[in-house]
């Protein structure tokens, strides 16, 4: 399931510039279509985007990672593996934690280290507690003779399921569901109808720090529905949120995209009874394994670096992570053509396992600290999220540009470390935000501060819906992060162990 290109970029022949930048406009004449930056799904052609400037003389050897390369031969056939759940049948589709199609992932990296000649080629595998799946589903709404269906709803992950009859309710509308929302409404027993308004940046949403699910679920509601409420109509994996399982919200939950949330508000509005008829069957999977692939670039020292990049991901997963993986690739690719004498330092790749069931490789990474991998580590890259389109707002609608999104980032380590990583961000483009954040995010959270470390990071508001696709993901972004991650590994590669790692009293960042 993806949102219509029609829906997303509508219609636009003109070009409008905004801030500098061309803009695919959400409200002109014309068809997107016949646009000359849109490619035939509805997305920017990768060749719309302003050219990554040629490196200076000094920095020419990184012209060989080329972002349309790492896009085409790396980044795609990940796409595949993803579609090819969608197609076996599956409605939570992806390369889902736990499932064949993160092993296919972990398979085909492997076959991409022994391509590039690496060593140690090997996979480690983690149990997993049981995984929550859902098997199928079904909601629709009667009126006053009118029936709707919804093409953007699924199950919030981790809901409970439905009676094996299924459930029915009738569906009542309390807004943001705060407080002043539920004054006088009468919740028991009914289908609560939330709108929740995103935080920029990550998954949180209001539905959540209102407290309106747990607000509903005491309230004695047999259900809660929660509006994605921006952008046309995306279908979207997103939990319930504090409060979820032991803790008490044992009804079925759902999330819709905004025009079949609104379709169902304005049912709601016409003030007949409006019926909900649910059916949602789900399983908790215990037994699981989810595998990490680990290959290794020989250096002249004991040292090591690492690059790691999660595997798994929900629908095509492109900007999460199948980006981040594609710049991994490209640059063990990159540096296995360089000789050994000149590494000083092992490189070691890791595809991760299970990021959305709790990163069990950082967690053991963590455990092993002193005796392990980390022990003799010199620096930690994760490429993660790391080229994404900037959208332009109008309205409820997103229109996608030719600009690159500012990423966060985050350096652990020397102000040396911290010089070089800006250095070459700043020499090959990457834009950032203008404070650092305080600690890494996603994959290398949990060891970001074990050893010198560093990454950058964008979590948009597309992040695991359906439309995270290979459109949102600009080959020029990808050359440039990886052009100035390897510029950042031959630097570090300069300086000693010592002279890597933080001395105390560092500035802080982002909270």
């Amino acid at each position: 399931m993806r949102i219509s290109p029609k829906q997303l970029f509508r219609i636009g022949v003109a070009v409008a510039v905004t801030a500098g930048v061309w803009v695919a406009p959400t409200h002109a004449q014309g068809s997107w279509v016949n646009s000359p930056l849109m490619d035939p799904s509805g997305y920017l052609r990768d060749d719309a985007y302003p050219p990554v400037p040629a490196p200076p003389a000094a920095d020419q050897a990184y012209a060989k990672l080329d972002g349309a390369h790492l896009k085409k031969d790396f980044m795609m056939p990940i796409m595949d593996i993803s579609l090819k759940s969608r197609d076996d049948g599956n409605k939570y589709w992806g390369r889902i934690a736990g499932t064949k199609y993160e092993a296919m992932t972990a398979d085909l990296i492997e076959a991409n280290f022994r391509k590039f000649g690496l060593v140690d080629i090997h996979t480690q595998e983690f149990p997993l507690p049981p995984q929550w799946f859902v098997i199928d589903w079904n909601v629709s709404a009667e009126s006053g003779g009118k029936t709707l269906t919804f093409k953007s709803l699924n199950p919030a992950v981790g809901s409970e399921p439905t009676p094996p009859g299924g459930l029915t309710a009738d569906a009542v509308w309390v807004g943001t569901g705060t407080p002043a929302d539920f004054l006088g409404r009468d919740v028991k027993g009914k289908a609560v109808l939330i709108l929740s308004m995103l935080q920029p940046g990550n998954m949180g949403n209001s539905a959540n720090w209102e407290g309106a699910i747990k607000r509903a679920t005491s309230a004695g509601a047999a259900a809660v529905l929660v509006i994605w409420g921006y952008d046309d109509n995306q279908a979207v994996w997103q939990g319930l949120g504090p409060g979820i399982g032991s803790e008490g919200v044992k009804i079925p939950g759902f999330f819709m995209g905004w025009d079949d949330g609104r379709a169902l508000r304005d049912m709601i509005g016409t003030g007949q009874r409006v019926t909900l008829k649910m059916n949602l069957k789900t399983e908790m999977r215990s037994g699981l394994k989810s595998l990490s692939a680990y290959g290794t670039l020989p250096g002249s020292t004991d040292e090591n670096i690492i690059v790691m990049a999660h595997m798994d991901g929900y629908y095509q997963a492109a900007l999460d992570n199948g980006s981040g993986l594609s710049v991994m690739e490209g640059l063990a690719e990159y540096f296995s053509k360089i000789p050994k004498a000149d590494r000083r330092r092992n490189i070691i790749f890791v595809g991760t396992a299970g990021h959305h069931a709790g990163s069990p490789n950082a967690a053991y990474l963590h455990a092993h600290r002193a005796d392990g991998l980390l022990s003799k580590t010199a620096l930690m890259i994760s490429p993660e999220h790391v080229s994404f389109s900037e959208f332009s707002q109008w309205n409820t609608h997103f229109s996608q540009t030719t600009a690159l999104s500012g990423a966060r980032w985050s350096v652990y380590g020397s102000d040396a470390l911290t010089k070089i990583a800006l250095s070459a961000w700043r020499e090959f483009g990457v834009p950032l935000t203008g404070v650092m954040d305080v600690t890494a995010s996603g994959e290398m959270s949990q060891i970001a501060h074990d050893a010198p470390s560093l990454e950058i990071i964008r979590s948009p508001e597309f992040k695991h819906t359906d439309v995270d696709v290979p459109g949102i993901v600009p080959a020029v972004g990808l050359t440039r992060i990886a052009r100035a991650y390897a510029k950042i590994i031959d630097q570090a590669n300069k300086l000693d162990l010592k002279d890597l790692q933080p001395a105390s009293g560092r500035m802080q960042g982002n909270q």
